[in-house]
C-alpha cells in the first residue's frame, strides 16, 4: 500500500535505514584498516626482533667457543692446582 501511494516517503525510510547500515559497515571498514595497519607494523617488528636474536645468538655461541678454548689453555698452562670441596 505504502509503495503505491507515498513512494517518496517510502524512499525516505529506506534511504535512512540504509544511511545507518552504510556508516556502521564504513565504521567497521575504518576499523578493520587500522588493525590491518597495526598488525602489519607488529609483523615488522617482530621481523627485526627476530634478526636481531639470530645475531645475538651467533654473537653468543662465538664467545662460548672462545671463552672454551681459553680456559682449556690457561687449564693446561697453569701451575695451580684447583681444589674441591665437598661438604
Amino acid at each position: 500500500l505504502i509503495h503505491r501511494d507515498c513512494p517518496d516517503l517510502l524512499e525516505r525510510i529506506k534511504g535512512g535505514v540504509n544511511k545507518g547500515i552504510r556508516q556502521q559497515r564504513d565504521a567497521k571498514q575504518t576499523e578493520l584498516n587500522e588493525y590491518k595497519e597495526r598488525n602489519r607494523e607488529l609483523r615488522s617488528e617482530v621481523a627485526e626482533l627476530k634478526a636481531m636474536l639470530s645475531k645475538v645468538q651467533s654473537q653468543n655461541a662465538t664467545l662460548i667457543r672462545k671463552n672454551m678454548v681459553l680456559s682449556g689453555v690457561s687449564a693446561k698452562n697453569s701451575n695451580v692446582t684447583q681444589l674441591l670441596y665437598s661438604k
